[in-house]
């Protein structure tokens, strides 16, 4: 029988700020294959080891092994690749995600293969016709190769670079839910039991964003929002449930972008007993939205306050105000709901003086969690493009490192000194 495995090569860190969820993208991959009646099986190396990832990859002997990757797994997945190379000779090898998606390039000289954007539909399609041909990787000329949306090939005496897709909402609403079974619900729930006393997991429910912020890179779902239908997504929140989760992460960019779409969500699923987190933004929130979410279940919301100064968010072209953050902040506390708030220091053209104000601005606001990072120029942001290459001397595959990849005029020891200043201070007056 034909096999598909499918790999995340996370390998946990314990970092303070780790966040554990089972790999959504490889779960709807896999509901998608398994609909085609394609054996798939997801390989998640999040609770494992790299050794135990070889054992049960080589056992399972699988024909195609498809490999997640972004910015921080890219050390991970050229060994996976590598891996597999010796492992399993004859397998055909394909790289997905962000990184890959940006940089095609540099993955082919490792796979065989990569499907870059939204491969949900591409890829399984793929596997069917690479399996129902009889295909070996030194073959693939066999097969339709220009259907295949995304996929990229500039070996094997091929030239394949076909433009990325983005599924409309009415595709979307066809989509088979994602496919959980082959995560380690127990150690995912006794995490973050440890950590919060709830058992969340991650979902999804609307895709692409349509700001512009200078540091940050979509390269998978884009700048147009697409709203999955409730329908499916109740579904799914049933099956979560089923699973023995209590809490949901909606790991959105734009969850509360529109306010008559998150009223409904937020309708339907109060009553169910689930708490829920989400990521926004500090405009557009209004005070009677803000209250039908706690009443709804909502728990906290991460908000991208990013910096105290005017001047370093429109360095980010945040499109936000100063005054707008602070006021998302009081409405959300005023209903009820605990805020998060992120922050980016060190920004290319920002000022000591500047970066104080962030620091201020996060001590003088009643806030349940803060955290800063270093700006890292991701490839496909605008950052990127601005400041080329980072320092390959540099290690930005580390959480929450403070640590400048590329040149910079603030001092690193003082940045990580005031960054543990302040988060000390933090603690101490809650």
């Amino acid at each position: 029988m034909s096999r598909v495995a499918l790999v995340f090569p996370y390998f946990r860190t314990r970092a303070a700020t780790e966040m554990l969820f089972p790999p959504l993208g490889a779960a709807t991959l896999a509901a998608q294959l398994r609909r085609l009646r394609i054996d798939a099986k997801v390989f998640d190396g999040t609770f494992g080891t790299f050794e135990q990832l070889r054992t049960d990859l080589t056992a399972y002997d699988p024909d195609i092994v498809g490999v997640y990757s972004m910015v921080s797994l890219t050390a991970n997945t050229l060994r996976v690749a590598e891996m597999v190379r010796t492992s399993l000779p004859k397998a055909l090898l394909v790289a997905g995600g962000p990184l890959p998606t940006v940089f095609p390039g540099r993955y082919t000289q490792h796979f065989d293969a990569v499907f870059r954007g939204e491969a949900d539909v591409s890829f399984p399609r793929f596997c069917r016709d690479y399996f129902a041909g009889g295909v070996v990787p030194s073959r693939m000329d066999a097969l339709p190769l220009d259907d295949y949306g995304g996929l990229f090939i500039p070996n094997h005496g091929l030239h394949v670079d076909n433009a990325t897709v983005h599924h409309g909402e009415g595709e979307l609403a066809t989509f088979p839910l994602p496919d959980r079974s082959d995560f380690d619900h127990a150690a995912y729930q006794q995490e973050w039991r440890r950590k919060t006393g709830t058992m969340a997991t991650s979902i999804i429910v609307t895709l692409g964003c349509p700001y512009g912020c200078d540091f940050c890179s979509k390269p998978i779902f884009g700048n147009v929002v697409r709203r999955r239908d409730l329908d499916s997504v109740f579904a799914e929140i049933e099956e979560i449930r089923r699973l023995g989760y209590d809490s949901l992460w909606i790991a959105d960019d734009t969850f509360t972008l529109d306010e008559a779409y998150l009223a409904e969500f937020c309708r339907r699923i109060a009553g169910l007993g689930m708490s829920w987190s989400c990521l926004t933004r500090a405009n557009g929130i209004s005070m009677d939205t803000a209250r039908l979410m706690k009443k709804a279940g909502c728990r906290r919301v991460y908000l991208g306050l990013e910096s105290g100064s005017q001047a370093t968010l429109d360095l980010m072209m945040k499109q936000v105000t100063l005054e707008q953050g602070v006021r998302a902040e009081e409405v959300y506390r005023a209903a009820g709901i605990e805020v998060a708030a992120f922050f980016i220091v060190g920004y290319p053209g920002e000022t000591v003086a500047a970066i104080e104000e962030t620091f201020k601005l996060a001590l003088s606001l009643p806030l349940a969690e803060i955290s800063f990072n270093v700006p890292v120029p991701l490839p496909g942001s605008k950052l990127f493009e601005r400041l080329g290459e980072p320092d390959e001397g540099k290690d930005w595959t580390r959480e929450n490192e403070t640590t400048f990849v590329f040149p910079s005029d603030i001092d690193e020891n003082w940045l990580r000194r005031r960054i543990d200043e302040t988060m000390r201070a933090f603690a101490e007056k809650r």
